[in-house]
């Protein structure tokens, strides 16, 4: 994130000079979004095919591991991204 009340050396009092920035915030929320996306993408599918197994192998406890672990782990990325995200 760009902050644009820190002290930077070599700047006269009052001076903006946009080339010292570190960071373009635009560009950050745009991978950001993309990677939120790709994870909703994931956490659908394996949801999807958890379900669809489900119904098709209701007594097979493989395919519901298969795809509900990594189902959990989207789901725990997503909520562990919103929550550092609250706090900043």
């Amino acid at each position: 994130m760009d902050d644009t009340y820190r002290i930077r050396p070599n700047e006269e009092a009052g001076v903006f000079d946009p080339s010292t920035t570190t960071t373009d915030a635009s560009s950050n929320a745009t991978s950001r979004d993309g990677v939120a996306g790709a994870l909703w993408a994931a956490l659908a599918v394996f949801v999807a095919l958890n379900a669809a197994f489900s119904i098709i192998r209701p007594d097979d406890i493989v395919f519901s591991l298969l795809f509900g672990i990594p189902g959990v782990v989207c789901l725990a990325v997503l909520v562990m991204r919103y929550l550092s995200r609250r706090h900043a």
